[in-house]
């Protein structure tokens, strides 16, 4: 039994955003292997042992207990700075970055920038030498981890809960009034302008007078647009995670598009949680063609060029059109979540890792944690 100090920023509890769904997951999983989990308010998850409160004093004393801090890392900095801090670390103890993203993504985000965003830069890597290891959630935030001088950095893929995220048991939609079309989703925010939008939006203009039975899905955040909408496009506000296998099941296509990051010095970086979620719900995924979508989704998905709108097009009619290939992709897609794209998969490999650090021997080698040492090398295509 190890007592684990997490440090994160925001409740996860109910689920909302990926985050927050990463967090719930992996803490949930190391509780039911009788770990310790400690963290700070306003966490309110039953599977933290303690819930301290979010003061200097509260900080002190999750550090001073904890075996092992598990800090998470995205694009803006946070808890990782308190590494800086004199006297507030043991000596001994050590800490694990969960990087989900780099600091490339404040230049364009939206808001004001906070001061240590601002200083980011600098004070992220000197953070880093704190770090006894990184867990990445992509093979680009892998090379990251080095450049910021973390050695060990592990690959660790997020995944789905098939449990949670199945294929319709029944004939059931959640999309009232288009029960007769075939369904696309598109499940993103807006307000994000690296979530490809604008090619959903094109498409589903084309798609009106090439087949009116296709409808577009849009679960996010509408945007405020002066154009009028085409009348195959429908929006529904944004879920909570528990109530999104509902609307995910009841699509037949989903779409995990996104525009060039060019101003990301490492590429498209991020493991979009929609992608697995998708999969896990048997859906054929028609996908950006980056490096690491196409590691993920080759053998579950088609691919499409960044805004190619005619492509996007022409795969969601192969899709409805071809019978065979849509079954095909949709029982690869449910199965490679059950085999290796899973939240069991990615806590016992952060697990391992957790024990690793303390020199405790992990009970069992996970089977399928040589698939991330061969996704890293590039052997196989999953």
């Amino acid at each position: 039994m190890v007592k684990i100090g997490f440090l994160h920023k925001v409740n996860t509890t109910p689920p909302r955003g990926g985050g927050t769904v990463h967090t719930y997951q992996i803490s949930h999983y190391l509780a039911k292997q009788g770990h310790q989990l400690l963290t700070l308010a306003p966490e309110q998850g039953s599977q933290f042992t303690q819930r301290l409160p979010r003061s200097i004093a509260g900080l002190r004393s999750l550090v001073r207990s904890a075996d092992l801090l598990y800090i998470r890392i995205d694009g803006r900095v946070g808890w990782e700075l308190m590494s800086l801090l004199p006297g507030w670390l043991k000596t001994d103890q050590p800490v694990i970055w969960e990087i989900n993203a780099t600091l490339d993504e404040l230049a364009i985000l939206p808001g004001p920038k906070r001061w240590r965003d601002r200083l980011g830069a600098p004070l992220r890597p000197l953070s880093a030498q704190r770090a006894s290891t990184a867990l990445c959630v992509s093979e680009p935030l892998v090379h990251y981890a080095h450049d910021l001088g973390i050695e060990s950095a592990i690959l660790v893929p997020n995944g789905s809960d098939p449990q949670l995220f199945r294929p319709a048991q029944d004939s059931a939609c959640a999309f009232a009034g288009l029960e007769n079309c075939f369904r696309v989703l598109w499940a993103g925010s807006t307000s994000y302008n690296w979530h490809d939008f604008a090619t959903v939006l094109a498409c589903a203009h084309k798609m009106q007078n090439l087949d009116p039975e296709i409808s577009f899905v849009i679960v996010g955040d509408r945007p405020d647009l002066a154009e009028q909408l085409p009348q195959n496009l429908h929006f529904y506000p944004p879920v909570l995670y528990q109530d999104a296998p509902r609307l995910f099941a009841s699509a037949h296509v989903g779409l995990c598009l996104y525009q060039d990051l060019s101003w990301s010095q490492y590429g498209f970086f991020f493991s979009p949680l929609k992608l697995f979620d998708y999969a896990a719900s048997g859906l054929p995924i028609i996908y950006t063609n980056f490096p690491e979508l196409h590691r993920i989704a080759a053998n579950f998905g088609l691919s499409v060029g960044v805004g190619d709108v005619d492509a996007l097009t022409a795969q969601i009619l192969a899709l409805k059109q071809q019978y065979s290939l849509y079954e095909r992709l949709a029982q690869n897609a449910r199965q490679a979540v059950i085999d290796y794209y899973n939240w069991d998969r990615v806590g016992a490999q952060t697990e391992a890792a957790i024990l690793t650090l303390l020199g405790q021997t992990p009970q069992s080698k996970h089977p399928q944690f040589e698939q991330s040492r061969q996704l890293l090398n590039n052997d196989i295509s999953v």
